[in-house]
């Protein structure tokens, strides 16, 4: 049984225990679909997709989990695709995949190391054990009210706002982007709200006198480095802790740092979920093997040592069992909640027919979010290009959130003795 079915089985047991309860609110519109209704959608939706592969290109809309229960339930392979791809990434990612041959899985795409986004495919068992150990960990239950403000064509975004709530029959309620006044409102309602740092951060220091959160029994973060002080912060203000939660696009949500447990260290991204192991290298790189793991990547290997996958992270694992994350091996960029390949938005900028090199590097706009500047050596030191058409042209090829903010120019880039780019020394003014 594929886990598009197993998960729709669910949905049907929920329907016909509970035929009303509300699994999807669109908070903007205020569009609702009931458990029962989405049991009809799925069964009778009568669109034909064309290939084995299925695009969901979607924002947080309630057609996106009737196409994805749709998809999965009749053996096909969905691929959610962020609206915040530009044209041709898109276009990229379904040539890559156009002759797939999958049955009933999940593609998604994540940044790699070497500067073409790679595409993940996690399978049947990997999606059903996402769902069963979240559900464990964080608790969800029928009578929680699920906040999905990250996108769903995210792997946080899809598990926490699809395959855990659908799993325990909870009602799932959307946002459509960083919509602040109806995410606010909404937190009103909200028991379980999966949040990424950038959301902690400005809701903690929000000017709303107003804003409560009454219902509100567990709130985490994911998505990138949680700083204490905005913890410290958001818990002050609300009375709620922070918990975390680790995992990344390859090998789904892997730990849980539950508020509720002592002892609790806000800092740490918490215990292995169910079935996960950890491990940390001599150099301090972590390794997981969890049965929520890829399969594969599309057109490529992976990078596995004895059954456990490698993050790229470094960090390490206290008395308690519980991880700290503390640096990572790979260059990604985390613009709040959104990661950015550098190499890839290089390889772009170095196309411009006046850019001789390119470097892309961060800068540190808050405690959570980070913006990239693209540090370029021009063909022609005394007639270099503007920042407007480096814009532009990154533009064309980039996502939105890709576009470089600053551009800056150097007569050269730091590299050492051998010609090796020393990324470290290269300073924003």
């Amino acid at each position: 049984m594929s886990s598009g079915l197993e998960l729709f089985d669910r949905v049907r047991r929920h329907a016909q225990a509970a035929p009303d309860r509300i699994a999807y609110v669109e908070l903007a519109g205020g569009r609702t679909i009931t458990y029962a209704e989405l049991v009809d959608q799925v069964v009778s939706f009568s669109h034909e997709s064309h290939g084995e592969v299925v695009p969901l290109r979607s924002a947080n809309r309630i057609g996106f989990p009737i196409e994805y229960l749709t998809w999965l339930t009749r053996g096909r392979t969905v691929f959610p695709i962020s609206i915040e791809l530009a044209d041709i990434e898109v276009a990229s990612l379904q040539r890559q995949t156009s002759e797939l041959r999958a049955d009933g899985c999940m593609l998604l795409a994540s940044s790699g190391t070497t500067g073409v986004p790679r595409i993940v495919c996690r399978d049947a068992r990997s999606l059903d054990a996402v769902s069963r150990n979240m559900v464990d960990a964080i608790g969800f239950t029928p009578d929680d009210h699920v906040l999905a403000a990250v996108p769903l064509t995210h792997s946080y975004g899809v598990e926490h706002g699809l395959l855990a709530p659908l799993w325990a029959g909870s009602t799932v309620l959307l946002v459509d982007g960083m919509d602040w006044p109806v995410i606010t409102r909404a937190l009103r309602d909200v028991t379980i709200f999966p949040a990424v740092p950038s959301m902690i951060e400005m809701l903690a220091g929000s000017a709303d006198g107003s804003l409560t959160m009454p219902k509100l029994r567990s709130v985490y973060s994911a998505g990138g480095p949680l700083p204490r002080a905005v913890s410290d912060c958001f818990s002050d203000r609300f009375g709620h802790r922070v918990g975390q939660v680790y995992g990344m696009t390859e090998i789904g949500s892997v730990t849980f740092n539950d508020p509720s447990r002592e002892p609790f260290d806000p800092g740490s991204v918490g215990r292995p979920m169910n079935n996960v192991s950890i491990r940390v290298l001599d150099d301090g790189e972590i390794i997981v093997s969890a049965p929520s793991m890829l399969s594969s990547y599309v057109n490529d290997g992976t990078s596995v040592i004895d059954g456990h996958f490698r993050t790229g992270d470094v960090g390490h694992l206290d008395e308690h069992g519980r991880l700290t994350i503390t640096g990572r091996v790979r260059l990604l960029i985390d613009t709040g909640g959104l990661k950015i390949n550098p190499l890839e938005v290089e390889s772009v900028i170095g196309l411009h027919p006046d850019v001789r090199e390119c470097v892309v590097v961060p800068v540190k706009q808050s405690e959570t979010v980070q913006r990239i500047c693209a540090v370029i050596v021009a063909r022609n030191a005394s007639a270099p290009p503007s920042t407007e058409s480096i814009r532009a042209f990154a533009k064309e090829r980039l996502a939105a959130y890709k576009i470089p903010r600053l551009v800056q120019f150097r007569a050269s880039l730091p590299r050492t003795a051998t010609g090796k780019l020393q990324r470290h020394l290269v300073e924003v003014t």
